[in-house]
């Protein structure tokens, strides 16, 4: 089998629907085109995959290809759940995107379980996960939805969709998200990140938003392929100027609204390679015009006759080459959203370091304040250990004390994870952990950071941190002794590695 016979087989058909636009502020460009300041198209992918226009096409299209796929057939959606549209007042809107899609929809919950705790009722077994001592980590599973549904929303860490995705069987998936494309980087990681996650099955269909960035990945994800898969050796690229007083990037939050478009199937890779397709648009847009008509719609695109009979091919302009600045709008939207957040992190820095001259009685037990972020206090509960030659020291068992806006938190966090059930720990213990905690409350089925307390008291309330530092210091010392045994676990743990190694 040569290349193109390789990535024929095993690379499923990928849509993308995409077109020119007219935007909220006027402004007129190309979901395909770049955009000054954004190389990993975030705008224009925020802009389709939020629009009610664009969903009103692609759902038109999907709906026609679970037709053709049959009975029982259903869409993954892997991404937003919302549509948006424009206020007044120049904000943004949000609306259920259940409301667009034509039919009923539902679920797909995608779950790891800590160890080897049983899945629960409903939901099918996947894999089991372990760890290089093949000791077993957890176990994927997933409860299917309701059957009758077309449309069903994932649920969960698209993560495990590469061990998932095959067994979950959905015919079509729509991905929205930015979770495997959105770094800007096209390099062997994103490939087999990108294959792995999203092209389950050869007979699978996936649906994406066509904008620059999409389309660069998977016309150098189809020349991986072709050229063997390559794993080489990726230099990372050079660290950003980024610390924690540094803006929010705009960009981020900059989302230009569709108010007209001329949206359509503008991409197609069929066999591992580009294909024309302006036979599946004229096919989808004849189908949605003419929904009477129950015709498959790839018996239209493949049936010479049919074609010629009933499809009058319009093909999309070529995209423009040059690049568009960001629409002015979405852009100004953004600034006030990024002015709203620098401010709120000023005030929240302000009450901060107002809480922290009270919090002494933590600092006298061995809490220290996070270098990295003022709303956390760290207290180690061993010494410290370098866990692996390239590591740096750190401490198996830790406790966490954060703050936020409207509630703080401890938690419990080992560095062995791999290693140690701290889920188990804790909720085998759960009458002590509970007694400690009263009269709040903690949430110690958290897998990775049990919630040894909780309050609903945050930096914007106002009341006495004194006294809550003085009862979190008393609390400190029973959480010291119900954790002993964990500790020493860990501690057992690298020894015994060191012994043997």
């Amino acid at each position: 089998m040569n290349d193109h016979q390789m990535s024929a087989a095993i690379t499923p058909t990928i849509i993308l629907v995409g077109g020119p636009m007219t935007v909220d502020d006027g402004s007129s460009l190309d979901s395909r085109q770049p955009l000054i300041g954004d190389p990993a198209s975030h705008v224009t992918h925020s802009s389709l995959a939020t629009s009610q226009l664009w969903w009103i096409t692609a759902s038109s299209l999907v709906g026609r290809l679970l037709d053709s796929a049959g009975e029982g057939s259903f869409a993954l959606l892997v991404g937003n759940r919302s549509v948006v549209e424009l206020r007044p007042d120049d904000t943004l809107r949000r609306t259920g995107l259940r409301s667009v899609l034509p039919g009923g929809s539902s679920e797909v919950e995608l779950i790891r379980t800590a160890w080897d705790e049983p899945l629960p009722d409903g939901y099918a077994f996947v894999h089991r996960l372990q760890n290089w001592n093949n000791q077993v980590m957890g176990t994927v599973g997933f409860k299917p939805g309701d059957p009758a549904s077309r449309w069903r929303f994932l649920k969960g860490s698209e993560f495990y969709l590469s061990a998932a995705g095959k067994e979950i069987g959905a015919s079509v998936v729509i991905d929205t998200s930015e979770t495997v494309t959105g770094n800007g980087q096209l390099s062997s990681g994103l490939f087999t990140a990108f294959e792995k996650q999203r092209l389950y099955t050869p007979d699978s269909i996936l649906v994406m938003p066509h904008t620059h960035h999409t389309e660069s990945l998977l016309r150098s994800y189809l020349a991986w392929v072709q050229a063997g898969r390559p794993d080489t050796t990726e230099i990372p690229p050079p660290a950003l100027p980024w610390g924690p007083a540094a803006p929010p990037d705009p960009v981020r939050y900059t989302t230009p609204v569709p108010v007209q478009a001329h949206f359509g199937v503008t991409g197609l890779v069929r066999d591992g390679r580009w294909s024309d397709p302006s036979n599946l648009e004229a096919a989808r847009a004849l189908l949605q015009a003419r929904y009477d008509l129950k015709i498959g719609i790839w018996d239209l695109v493949g049936n010479p006759t049919l074609r010629r009979a009933l499809l009058a091919p319009t093909p999309h302009d070529p995209a423009p080459t040059q690049s568009a600045p960001v629409p002015a709008g979405s852009a100004q939207r953004a600034q006030k959203r990024v002015a709203a957040k620098m401010s709120q992190r000023a005030e929240q820095e302000v009450a901060l370091r107002a809480i922290a001259e009270h919090l002494q009685p933590l600092e006298a037990l061995g809490w220290k304040h996070n270098e990295h972020t003022g709303s956390t206090m760290v207290l180690p509960l061993t010494a410290d250990y370098r866990l692996w030659p390239d590591s740096d020291p750190c401490p198996l068992v830790r406790l966490e004390f954060e703050i936020v806006k409207r509630q703080s938190t401890v938690r419990v966090f080992t560095s062995m994870y791999n290693q140690v059930d701290i889920t188990d720990y804790v909720t085998t213990r759960h009458e002590i952990f509970e007694e400690i905690a009263s009269p709040d409350g903690c949430q110690l089925d958290m897998r990775a950071r049990p919630i040894l307390w909780r309050a609903p008291v945050g930096w914007a309330d106002d009341g006495d941190w004194h006294q809550r530092a003085s009862a979190l210091a008393g609390r400190t010392a029973l959480w010291r002794k119900a954790l002993q045994d964990l500790c020493s676990q860990c501690q057992q743990i690298v020894a015994k590695r060191r012994g043997t190694s």
